[in-house]
């Protein structure tokens, strides 16, 4: 039988639609709030491609008052943050009430011991820190590897809270939309179903377009899109320096 990807839900229109749903049932908190009994999300965004689409994502939870956490990623082939365009994105995100983490990609380095796992998160944290003038108060995991003999899943690693800490991960109903697609339940059905009162919602704005498109196409916009601003970039600092 063939798999349905459901492309049709990875839209700007659907993506508001389901936080409004979301929003009828469920509070939306940070990582670092004390848990409430009534049901509630924590809502997150691993930013691996686009600065440019986590904006837009953070815009539509604004207009409809919710709050999430958007967390960056230094080793990004797709996007700097300390490029001036996406550090400028960055802070916007930020005003509109949100909080940021820190998205760690462990296999950029060859950690060989637990403390060293603590240094290098501990040294991207006070970068981000430094560089936006914000508290980072979480980590989550790029493509975390479980099976390394380092342990990514206690509750706090260089004082940040884990995503992948077992008071978390054990204790609500996980769903992502990793590589483009809904990886183990449908996003729609389980904010419609009754039985789960702690939820944690996993999203990468690169997947919410405009319109329906397959996963590749939504990263080739991604691809195009910064390619055409490098371009623009460079044609205009021509143009006021009069180089042309």
């Amino acid at each position: 039988m063939k798999q349905n990807f459901y492309i049709d839900d990875f839209t700007e229109s659907n993506y508001e639609r389901l936080v409004d749903i979301a929003k009828e049932r469920y509070r939306f908190i940070f990582f670092d709030e004390k848990t409430p009994i009534e049901p509630h999300v924590i809502w997150r965004h691993d930013v691996d491609f686009s600065i440019h689409r986590a904006l837009r994502l953070a815009e539509i939870e604004a207009k409809l008052g919710v709050k999430s956490t958007y967390f960056l990623l230094l080793h990004s082939e797709m996007y700097n943050v300390l490029e001036k365009r996406c550090y400028i994105k960055i802070l916007e995100i930020e005003k509109l009430g949100h909080q940021l983490g820190l998205h760690f990609d462990q296999s950029f380095y060859q950690i060989q011991s637990q403390q060293e796992l603590i240094d290098k998160v501990s040294f991207e944290k006070a970068l981000l820190e430094n560089l936006l003038n914000v508290k980072i108060r979480a980590i989550s995991f790029h493509n975390p590897v479980f099976d390394s003999g380092l342990n990514i899943k206690q509750e706090k690693i260089a004082d940040l809270i884990n995503t992948y800490g077992a008071r978390i991960y054990d204790n609500y109903k996980y769903v992502s939309d990793s590589n483009g697609y809904w990886r183990f339940d449908r996003l729609e059905d389980v904010l419609k179903d009754s039985t789960y009162n702690r939820l944690q919602v996993l999203t990468h704005p690169e997947w919410w377009v405009p319109s329906p498109m397959l996963p590749r196409a939504r990263v080739q916009r991604c691809i195009m899109g910064r390619a055409e601003a490098i371009s623009n970039f460079y044609d205009d600092f021509h143009k006021i320096s009069g180089r042309y």
